[in-house]
């Protein structure tokens, strides 16, 4: 009963002639390892190229539910001054299909034991429909044409700022800056992209040498909408185990863990535990990821992240 009343709410959702103002992008457990997706500006903030994908399923309860498919990389150029990266992703949620790519870059300017960035970015999106897969409650719906694919492609700017090094971050970056439409025939649907703010703030320190407790909370604010809050507690081992819990105001908590290989690739994993009155539906969200770095100046084998800053302590992956 739970997925059909999904399906039949989905496509009342969509079928009535609108303009949407909702959250438009998907959303990461593991976010702080793909800031630079959200914020330009923490464009190759690692010193080091840094290269991942990761697979995201949320709400398995429900028929339907998003799934979220991501590749990324960012590194640095020109002595380390300037950062640039670049990230797809595929988000599938019922009969909609979005693939997206796109292109950061970002200035680093270089102060005593800190940085300040600044960077923008560009977005291509392609939004399928396919109205087979949707159920309407008016069989014959005028609004639906049956068995109609439509797409719409839509481009997009973002930008940003940040200070930081090794021990802290604080960067605000906007998406969607251009506040245009997405006109999909087919379902009488016109979509409006929605500025979306991140403000982040993180903070790492350490109580033994062999410990790191990395800290961040991020705030995620859209016109219309409840703004929404994550934080996010990871604390690493020896640069090699990482163990940690987080939280997402009134929708979930978290439980993850990553494991360091070789010293250039991770593994990490995360489990949502759904908090909200649907979390009988929506339990189970989980996310994997598959990361690696390449330190563009090693020495001894050992990642040493430029040595940017004086008192440089932190290499957190």
């Amino acid at each position: 009963m739970m997925k059909k009343n999904f399906r039949l709410l989905f496509a009342l959702f969509l079928t009535i002639n609108f303009n949407a103002i909702a959250q438009q992008l998907h959303d990461f457990t593991q976010y702080p390892s793909v800031l630079f997706h959200l914020n330009p500006a923490y464009t190759g903030t690692k010193g080091t190229l840094d290269a991942r994908m990761s697979y995201r399923k949320q709400w398995t309860g429900f028929s339907g539910a998003p799934t979220t498919q991501f590749l990324g990389m960012h590194g640095r150029l020109w002595k380390g001054r300037i950062g640039i990266g670049s990230s797809l992703y595929k988000d599938e949620l019922g009969p909609i299909r979005t693939f997206d790519y796109g292109f950061t870059a970002a200035y680093h300017i270089h102060f005593p034991d800190v940085e300040f960035s600044a960077g923008v970015g560009i977005r291509f999106n392609k939004l399928t429909m396919n109205s087979s897969g949707m159920t309407t409650h008016w069989e014959g719906d005028p609004a639906v044409t049956p068995g109609v694919e439509t797409f719409a492609k839509s481009k997009n700017a973002l930008g940003g700022i940040m200070l930081y090094n090794d021990r802290f971050h604080f960067g605000l970056g906007v998406m969607n800056i251009i506040s245009n439409q997405i006109a999909l025939g087919g379902i009488g649907a016109t979509i409006k992209n929605k500025q979306h703010y991140f403000l982040n703030f993180g903070y790492n320190f350490h109580g033994h040498p062999y410990y790191v407790w990395e800290n961040n909370l991020m705030a995620e604010y859209v016109d219309g909408l409840p703004m929404t809050i994550n934080y996010n507690l990871r604390v690493h081992y020896r640069e090699k185990l990482s163990v940690g819990a987080g939280w997402r105001l009134k929708d979930a908590v978290y439980l993850q863990a990553g494991w360091v290989l070789f010293r250039s690739v991770q593994i990490a994993y995360s489990y949502d535990f759904g908090i909200s009155k649907l979390r009988k539906g929506h339990n189970g969200t989980h996310e994997i990821t598959l990361a690696y770095r390449y330190d563009y100046e090693k020495k001894k084998g050992k990642y040493n992240n430029f040595n940017t800053f004086q008192k440089q302590r932190y290499n957190i992956f």
